[in-house]
């Protein structure tokens, strides 16, 4: 019996880091170090109800603690990859209509809403992209 649960916590702690290698998520390697504690209980000869209920417990503070911290991390050290929309904030091009409000147009192959936020913009006239409203791209005239 006792090494029925101490391959139980064996396979559960491995799965539960195999799955977080594949996923990359850093979530289910709190659940590996639950199981770290409930393999040496069941090695102790604790009982099984008190392993589940430790499993259980140092895994969620694992997750509570660990996790956030983990996830803060990450996001300092990786380096945030803009968008395609996100990428066209600055860049300047031509206008092939006129735009006063709100116009449709071809920028980079693909047609955009338009919404501009500053004088009217007539054809020909250089247009800069300040921003992104939802799936609209924000120009303005840039000034010469």
């Amino acid at each position: 019996m006792v090494w029925m649960q101490l391959f139980l916590w064996i396979v559960i702690a491995a799965v539960a880091l195999i799955v977080d290698a594949v996923t990359s998520s850093f979530f289910f390697v709190w659940f590996t170090i639950g199981g770290i504690v409930a393999i040496i209980q069941s090695i102790l000869g604790v009982a099984f109800a008190t392993q589940v209920i430790t499993f259980i417990a140092v895994s969620l503070v694992c997750i509570a603690i660990g996790y956030p911290i983990v996830k803060k991390t990450i996001k300092k050290t990786v380096p945030f990859t803009p968008t395609m929309e996100q990428s066209y904030v600055g860049k300047v091009f031509v206008s092939d209509k006129k735009i006063s409000y709100k116009a449709s147009i071809k920028f980079e192959g693909i047609y955009w809403t338009v919404i501009n936020k500053g004088e009217k913009i007539e054809i020909g006239e250089e247009v800069i992209i300040t921003g992104i409203d939802g799936n609209k791209l924000v120009v303005s005239k840039v000034n010469q």
